[in-house]
């Protein structure tokens, strides 16, 4: 059966134990994401929640009405349009009153934010109900709290993080929440030939290849400069800045050495398993970095730039290469284009370091997160 992002697991794993199915049998969960596409938290959170059906709980994930995606989502049955759009003050108030409703029809028992907008429509929503609010912060830039969201942070009952730095840079207490990884369909595996063939990329190079937006402060300048002698690249991605990309790499002499796939999802696992070398370089507005599992999972070495959360995923020396700055981001990519071995060796290292990332583990660390807020 084919699986893709909107429909694994959506059932049960059979090897989870009765208990954990029956401690999570009366616990109801709405995330809540002010999400209108699917990347960044949105596209986390969706994993996060289908990791909590399958394994038992009663979740449901809010999303953006009639943003893109609707038509992909609603089908699923647990997937609901319950943010409006834009995010004004009237919006925000009319979904909160909304929501109110829904969650004393529906006992939900925590509402779990993920967005500062979100959150507010959850902390107003949560009033005069019995349901607990939850928080995720997903970015540093939202560790440090102003007056207002400072306001927000107090109503919540339980807080956690996507990596260990945003938690140090909080300062409060709560546990750190990782992307899921689909570790079925992010495998290892053949297709090399076919794969390339299909995007237009020649065989003989040594192929690092990179997933984001192309859009600035994303990391492609600093990935093309780096990869200039060491390995072609492959960008996986679409928008505004692959005309300044393309001339940047053209003004280097290596025109030639990037490919540009455009955006591609189905595709995604096969990309992973056609290249040597995973190379991340900047975050997105998720700081879990799900790409990098995703990478880890089909058993490519990472060579990354030393930013938050990478360490959270990865040893330096043993399922790749951290790097400080884009001369040792060079260096790095040299050094493991010139062994395969060393490739194969942290390739497999990879792989088994992204199996700690699977739904069943984070349905493990989620049960106790609610647990806790239910009985604090």
């Amino acid at each position: 059966m084919k699986r893709n992002r909107a429909t694994f697991y959506v059932l049960p794993f059979t090897f989870y134990g009765c208990g954990v199915l029956i401690a999570f049998a009366a616990v109801r969960v709405l995330q809540l994401v002010a999400g209108e596409k699917w990347t960044g938290p949105a596209a986390v959170v969706f994993d996060q929640t289908a990791a909590l059906i399958a394994a038992g709980v009663e979740a449901q994930f809010a999303f953006v009405a009639g943003s893109l995606l609707g038509e992909r989502l609603l089908p699923l049955g647990w997937a609901r349009p319950l943010i409006t759009h834009p995010r004004t003050l009237g919006n925000l108030l009319r979904d909160a009153r909304r929501l109110r409703g829904t969650v004393l029809r529906e006992k939900f028992d925590v509402l779990h934010a993920h967005t500062t907008h979100d959150h507010a429509l959850a902390a107003l929503a949560a009033r005069g109900t019995p349901a607990r609010l939850a928080r995720t912060v997903h970015h540093l830039r939202n560790a440090v709290r102003g007056l207002g969201t400072g306001a927000l942070f107090r109503r919540a009952q339980g807080i956690a993080f996507a990596n260990t730095a945003i938690a140090e840079r909080s300062g409060a207490p709560g546990p750190v929440l990782p992307p899921v990884v689909d570790a079925e369909r992010f495998r290892p595996g053949p297709g090399r030939a076919e794969t390339l063939a299909r995007f237009g990329v020649p065989e003989g190079f040594v192929l690092a290849g990179t997933v984001g937006k192309i859009a600035a402060g994303r990391g492609h300048e600093e990935a093309i400069e780096a990869g200039v002698s060491a390995v072609a690249l492959v960008h996986v991605g679409h928008g505004e800045k692959m005309p300044d990309l393309k001339c940047l790499a053209s003004g280097l002499g290596s025109e030639s050495r990037n490919f540009w796939t455009g955006y591609q999802e189905d595709a995604l696992p096969d990309l992973y398993r056609s290249w040597d070398i995973f190379l991340f370089t900047a975050s997105g507005s998720d700081q879990g970095h799900r790409a990098i599992l995703e990478a880890m999972a089909s058993g490519l070495p990472v060579v990354a730039l030393d930013i938050p959360g990478v360490r959270d995923l990865m040893t330096d020396g043993e399922e790749g290469l951290i790097a400080s700055d884009v001369e040792a981001l060079s260096r790095a990519l040299s050094e493991l284009a010139g062994s395969r071995e060393r490739r194969r060796e942290m390739g497999a290292k990879a792989r088994r370091r992204a199996l700690a990332f699977t739904a069943e583990r984070f349905a493990e660390k989620a049960k106790t997160f609610y647990e806790e807020i239910l009985t604090g």
